[in-house]
């Protein structure tokens, strides 16, 4: 038997299609249509135009960190403006930064339906309008709804898109590919917070605004280069009317189960699944892996059989231009190379259709527009949030561990980290609430980790952390211009925190391969939190600038750290959903950090704000401590219950 794939090709899309067995069912989670289920995986060019992607992804997240955690240097003259305490001036920024974290469903959800393109530039035109009105408006609760609500969302909508296409872009190289984009919001903090300060000197904090509308306008065009990856959709279709797939969410993602049936129709029961927003999380759902070593389990049966071929189509979706010959080869290459058709059995030959290209003129080719895939799905992905070694998943070991050394490709892991969706779904595209987005609500927003005392400690500490993170990005100019200290290095201050932060990025990042994620955490937030509480015995130069570069290198732990501590405590099934809740508690905290910290500081001065600040963070800190007992001793019950 030839075990070649067998490629037919349109100017749209190429179909690979390789004899298997099994699955045709009602979609029952999506409402009762009688459909298939369906996996889509994404394609990573692993180099190319991926390293323009991260150059685009470090300039979003430059200029929307460099705004947004850089509004210290507005606050004395937008207060003076205004006419209001500065507790209140406070309170816009903290409203914006709370929904740029609390708004994240929602921008995965955009994402998942419309792509990463079309979200970064919605948030661009929502970020510049919000901040293009704000400079004309001399209400402060039109301000609160400007500055602070709208321009938020918008914040929120760059933040996920510009945060997350990299990894998309990138496997072997995700953790260099993902620190240098993510470096750019400690550079921003560091470029954008002397340069604030110098046109709020110079003009104020109105025309500054009306410079920062300028640059999220250009993100419009910076986010022109998130172009749409390759994607496989994965379908496995049967003729046969007596074969009846069961999948129990119960169970577990991976539970499927083959049993005969005299029914003509195949069932999905969802029979403990709760339902958010009429749609069910993703860990209901099983991946790509399962759906094909499901065929392959039933076609290794021993005997002869009487049960009809099935067939598992890989159908490539590309840009509407079609699929260039050399995506067309990494295609081939990929399945050829992969176990997939041995595990098959496949009877597979080679046939395409060529199709002439459309003519274009040299502008047509020059600005050629690579428009979103329908079908693209790229937040039913399991690793959607991590940026950490994927060496050092379970997943990516198991898909390595069971294809021979040879034959590794990027397929297995895709496989094996990319929740089936329902063909209903991937043929919704119309409205923007549509499945996409309703599942990826769900998803996100699944309270059952809030019945796990081991999250409910991370959500307080995650609070706590927030409740004091943004006060020295915030007041740390103006409490050391209050003590004396030369005004000119007040300003660098906040770039300080910003260079260390960047630093820091790397650094425990690679620590984090060799210790425990969850205790350097732990440990740097303890330090982070101390040292901000200790800022206050001196103001000696030398001695602020040692604070700074201590606490921005410590709290570079929050964001390069996260997503390993929730994949070492909950398994990266569940990391979409506790990431969700988790940034739901970063915004409660930001929500009243700098607001409680300027009324502290009126009442009482700088050196109690910043103690109350250090108490916080350090309590986040030590939090966090007793949650690895709690998570192994639950473990350890469970498999004794087993």
């Amino acid at each position: 038997m030839s075990h070649k794939p067998v490629i037919a090709k349109n100017d749209k899309k190429s179909i690979l299609v390789i004899p298997s067995r099994v699955i045709s069912r009602p979609d029952n989670l999506a409402g009762g249509e009688e459909t298939e289920i369906t996996a889509q995986i994404s394609v990573p060019q692993e180099g190319g135009w991926g390293w323009v992607v991260v150059a685009a992804s470090f300039m979003s997240i430059f200029v929307l960190d460099g705004v947004s955690f850089t509004f210290g240097s507005f606050l004395k003259d937008m207060s003076d403006d205004l006419n209001v305490s500065d507790s209140l001036v406070a309170l816009l920024n903290s409203i914006a930064v709370a929904l740029y974290f609390i708004a994240g469903p929602l921008a995965s959800a955009y994402i998942n339906r419309f792509g990463f393109r079309a979200c970064v530039m919605s948030g661009s035109v929502i970020c510049a309008f919000s901040l293009f009105a704000s400079y004309f408006t001399t209400d402060y609760a039109t301000l609160c709804l400007f500055y602070g609500a709208i321009a938020g969302c918008g914040y929120s909508m760059i933040n996920l898109s510009a945060g997350l296409i990299v990894g998309f872009y990138f496997e072997k190289l995700r953790p260099i590919a993902m620190a240098i984009a993510t470096s750019g919001s400690s550079i921003g903090v560091m470029s954008m917070f002397p340069v604030n300060t110098y046109l709020v000197n110079l003009s104020g904090w109105r025309n500054t605004t009306l410079f920062h509308s300028g640059l999220f306008g250009l993100i419009y065009f910076i986010g022109m280069t998130f172009r749409p990856l390759l994607s496989l959709t994965v379908v496995k279709t049967t003729d046969d009317p007596t074969r009846t797939v069961t999948y129990l969410p119960s169970l577990s993602a991976a539970a499927l189960r083959l049993t005969a049936s005299s029914t003509k129709q195949d069932n999905l029961i969802p029979t403990t699944t709760e339902r958010l927003f009429s749609a069910v999380s993703n860990y209901n759902f099983p991946t790509a892996a399962a759906i094909v070593e499901e065929g392959s389990t039933s076609a290794a049966q021993p005997g002869p059989s009487t049960a009809a071929m099935s067939k598992l189509t890989l159908m490539a979706h590309g840009p509407q231009s079609g699929i260039n010959r050399h995506q067309l080869k990494q295609i081939q290459d990929m399945i050829s190379k992969s176990n997939v058709i041995d595990q098959y059995h496949g009877n597979v030959n080679v046939s395409e259709n060529t199709v002439l290209p459309k003519k274009r003129n040299f502008w047509g080719r020059l600005f050629h527009w690579e428009e979103h895939i329908p079908q693209s799905r790229p937040m039913y992905r399991d690793d959607a949030f991590y940026d950490g070694k994927l060496e050092k998943l379970p997943a990516y070991q198991k898909s390595m561990m069971e294809t021979a050394t040879e034959a590794k490709t990027g397929l297995e892991y895709q496989l094996a980290v990319s929740r089936a969706a329902t063909t209903a779904d991937m043929q919704e595209q119309r409205g923007v609430f549509t499945t996409a987005a309703r599942r990826v609500l769900a998803t996100m927003m699944d309270p059952n980790l809030l019945k796990q005392s081991s999250f409910l400690l991370l959500c307080l500490s995650a609070f706590l952390i927030y409740l004091g993170f943004l006060v020295p990005y915030v007041f740390i100019q103006n409490r050391n211009l209050d003590a004396g200290v030369d005004p000119y290095h007040c300003t660098l201050f906040v770039s300080a925190i910003g260079l260390s932060n960047a630093i820091g990025r790397i650094v425990l990042g690679a620590l984090a391969c060799k210790i425990d994620p969850l205790l350097m955490f732990a440990g740097t937030c303890i330090v982070a939190g101390l040292s901000t509480m200790a800022s206050d015995l001196s103001y000696n130069l030398y001695y602020q600038y040692f604070y700074c570069t201590v606490f921005g290198f410590c709290v570079a732990s929050i964001a390069c750290l996260r997503s390993m501590v929730l994949v070492s405590l909950y398994g990266l099934e569940k990391l979409t959903n506790a990431t969700g809740m988790i940034l739901l508690f970063h915004g409660l905290g930001s929500l009243v950090s700098t607001p409680v910290a300027s009324v502290i500081k009126n009442k009482y001065g700088y050196p109690i704000a910043f103690y109350a600040a250090g108490f916080f963070i350090a309590l986040g800190g030590f939090v966090l401590l007793p949650i690895k007992c709690i998570s192994t001793k639950k473990s350890k019950a469970i498999d004794t219950q087993k």
